[in-house]
């Protein structure tokens, strides 16, 4: 008998866990569902705008540096110029003592003109140039980099007087990913922005280089930029600029995240808000350049399209192109 009542106690305890067990996978399973219902129905949103199709990236102003050096010796009797002036081609900016070679040069004179051979000719050449190398000029038009010598020094031949940034050069110089590098060709419009300095100009892709770099564990390809025409005196080597290079402007088209055209047996469709909820509407797509891809008919400007990523694509949309979330009957965020 005791037996037996061990027996039902033990079914009855199994009976109950067995139970309680089931409930709570159910109401497990019901919470997962309910949560992957949730999920499914969050959006984020593309509000289509007819814009130029760009790569932005960080660019810095450089230039040519050319060093001026002393072709003669002497007392350096007079320095015209400081660190950080601005010179022009051809603008004195130093005055090496030339009494000896006023000497050597009226010496040379008088020879030639007693005596007019071939080599008392080249030796009046010799002596006159290094007369007006006395007179050292700028062989550019640019900025003082760094002055090296001082007035009432001495210098000599090849004495370095100054290193000279020269201004006609002036270029934009950046890194585009290799991912980009099939969109982008030599040639093409650029966009120079100077927000530190409220200014805007314009340029084009002047040279794409031919090898490309490892940059913190991403391989970048160098691209030099041109300015349009030459900058205000402002802008300067050394400074940054962000670089808008337009891969293709402004159409009737549009150019939407890859993640806003899906493709079904009937083509490709995009899902647009509507005070109904989400519609589907079929459109005809072209190009795809980068993370956009073109829609050639279909939407018009200012339509919302829903986009439903992974989770993973979730994150790098709103972070990379800072898309809002939307749920269907909510807001969005």
């Amino acid at each position: 008998m005791r037996k037996i009542i061990w027996t039902v106690l033990i079914i009855a305890v199994a009976a109950t866990a067995v139970i309680f067990w089931f409930k709570t996978r159910q109401s497990s399973d019901v919470q997962s569902q309910t949560k992957a219902e949730e999920e499914a129905s969050i959006f984020l949103t593309y509000k289509v705008v007819k814009t130029n199709e760009t790569i932005e990236i960080v660019g810095q102003v450089a230039a040519d540096t050319r060093n001026i050096v002393s072709n003669v010796s002497g007392k350096l009797l007079k320095l015209y110029i400081e660190e950080g002036d601005r010179v022009k081609k051809d603008q004195i900016i130093a005055k090496v003592e030339d009494t000896d070679y006023k000497i050597n040069y009226l010496s040379a004179l008088d020879k030639y003109e007693t005596s007019p051979t071939e080599i008392n000719r080249l030796n009046l050449e010799k002596a006159k140039e290094s007369l007006e190398d006395t007179t050292i000029k700028s062989p550019v038009n640019g900025i003082v980099e760094t002055l090296n010598v001082y007035e009432g020094g001495r210098v000599g031949v090849g004495t370095l007087i100054a290193k000279i940034l020269e201004t006609d050069t002036m270029r934009v110089e950046g890194f585009i990913d290799e991912y980009d590098l099939k969109n982008v060709k030599e040639g093409m419009k650029v966009i120079f922005s100077f927000d530190q300095l409220g200014i805007t100009l314009s340029g084009k892709v002047k040279r794409i280089s031919s090898v490309a770099k490892s940059s913190g564990g991403i391989t970048v390809v160098p691209v030099e930029f041109s300015f349009q025409s030459p900058p205000p005196e402002i802008i300067r080597p050394g400074l940054t600029c962000n670089v808008q290079i337009i891969l293709r402007e402004a159409t009737s088209s549009f150019f939407v995240p890859k993640e806003a055209v899906r493709r079904d047996k009937n083509g490709h469709f995009v899902l647009k808000r509507t005070p109904e909820g989400p519609q589907k509407i079929y459109v005809k797509v072209g190009e795809t350049i980068g993370d956009k891809i073109e829609v050639k008919e279909g939407i018009s400007e200012g339509d919302v399209l829903l986009l439903i990523p992974s989770r993973e694509e979730m994150q790098r949309l709103k972070t990379r192109q800072k898309l809002p979330i939307f749920r269907p009957g909510g807001r969005s965020r």
